[in-house]
């Protein structure tokens, strides 16, 4: 029994490790995004607002 615990956190380990890095990248998609929206849009207004 205690084998199975020791096997059942070495199989979960790198589980956790896969998804913890899917939600990193996934984040940092989100926040390019959202920068380049933002730049976008500063250029947008920039260009209204001078013309």
């Amino acid at each position: 029994m205690n084998e199975d615990a020791v096997h059942e956190q070495t199989v979960d380990e790198p589980a956790m490790h896969g998804q913890r890095v899917r939600l990193m990248v996934s984040w940092l998609v989100v926040t390019a995004l959202l920068v380049y929206g933002v730049v976008q849009t500063m250029i947008t207004a920039a260009k209204l607002f001078t013309n």
